[in-house]
């Protein structure tokens, strides 16, 4: 749709840029634009489309400054034809845009393991603002995969803003992943998000839900993958308040569901490529530091994440387990051994950019050495 710009949009694009200390290539990167492109906005060489405000506005955290200096144009006979058009048959996506959806979303989960999910999030907010619009306009044969994707996008937001230390929005995102699902029938979608939302009440400690939302999924006639991940979340659960029993029970449950997952790997959804045989050995050993047996603890956490692939040592997501076995080897009175786990924790926090994990490494490492071996933990 047309639009006049605002003669200032260049400057003020600047300003907002400087003192949010970013480049011009970072802010293209975030922005889904090219800094050839951005300069040229700056500079008054090129106009901006509203649809770049946004995502500039997004990127920036400016309160929307700059879709305010844009508005659009008087209405021609010719756009009134066209947007008449458009509301009589609502948009269809092509699929080589559904293919760049789904490559893009694949791009970004390993990106997030590299980098971590702070450093993420601008360009998914982007994306996702993007489909939860389209969708409301998409009919036809093109529907069902795009929100399909857009439950995926939809999931993936909703765990990049639990890793971030934003649950309300986490949660949203979560909804919005479920109810996408439940359109396309995704049990494998419903389920995630189940446990997911489980995810949210073990961050903070509430056995009541991580229990039941952990069971819910796992009813879910989803994967073999996707339904050990449920049953490692509830046993977690157990382990809180004491159930031993039923909690090892799920662990051993969850080996078997991943068995299963390991002989037939085309029937696994793509978000769940971080699960392994492994990956269940540091969730076990989690289980057991819960349950008080710290030397098994010990023995599973250092496991599981040796026989981690090498794309994921050094994932922020393994820095959870990293912690706890640093505070149990503390605990056991191994203080050099904890160091070199707060090491590595130390080590991811410098990769991704990360102030918070530095801190608290920081924190951890000087309660170690003044001898206070409560360690800072998960």
């Amino acid at each position: 749709m047309p639009a006049i710009v605002d003669p200032c949009f260049g400057a003020e694009l600047r300003q907002l840029r400087t003192v949010a200390g970013v480049s011009l290539r970072q802010l293209a990167s975030f922005a889904l634009s090219s800094r050839g492109h951005l300069h040229d906005i700056e500079t008054g060489r090129r106009q901006p489309t509203l649809d770049l405000a946004k995502r500039l506005d997004d990127a920036l955290n400016s309160d929307d400054r700059l879709t305010s200096l844009i508005r659009p144009a008087p209405p021609t006979g010719q756009s009134t034809d066209r947007l008449a058009f458009t509301q009589e048959r609502p948009r269809r996506v092509e699929p080589a845009t559904l293919d760049a959806l789904a490559d893009t979303l694949t791009a970004h989960r390993r990106l997030e393991d590299s980098i971590g999910a702070a450093a993420v999030l601008p360009a998914v907010r982007i994306q996702l603002d993007f489909l939860a619009t389209l969708i409301t306009e998409v009919r036809g044969d093109s529907r069902a995969r795009l929100v399909d994707l857009a439950a995926q996008w939809a999931q993936f937001g909703g765990w990049l803003n639990a890793a971030a230390g934003h649950p309300r929005v986490a949660g949203r995102w979560y909804s919005a992943a479920l109810e996408w699902g439940t359109e396309t029938g995704n049990s494998d979608m419903i389920a995630t998000v189940l446990s997911m939302r489980g995810h949210l009440a073990w961050q903070h400690r509430r056995p009541g839900p991580l229990i039941g939302l952990s069971a819910a999924a796992l009813r879910q006639p989803a994967s073999p993958g996707v339904r050990a991940l449920a049953a490692q979340q509830e046993a977690r659960g157990h382990a809180l308040v004491g159930a031993a029993s039923t909690a090892i029970g799920l662990l051993d449950q969850a080996i078997d569901l991943a068995t299963q997952a390991t002989e037939a790997p085309d029937r696994e959804p793509p978000w769940i490529y971080f699960h392994s045989l492994d990956y269940l050995k540091m969730q076990r050993g989690l289980v057991y530091r819960l349950l008080g047996d710290n030397a098994l603890a010990v023995e599973h956490l250092r496991t599981g994440l040796h026989g981690l692939p090498p794309y994921a040592k050094g994932a922020a997501w393994t820095v959870p387990y990293r912690f706890d076995l640093a505070a149990t080897l503390a605990e056991l009175g191994d203080v050099s051994a904890a160091l070199e786990a707060y090491e590595s924790v130390q080590a991811i926090a410098e990769t991704t950019g990360t102030e918070h994990l530095a801190r608290r490494v920081e924190f951890a490492v000087r309660s170690l050495s003044a001898g206070n071996l409560r360690t800072y933990t998960t």
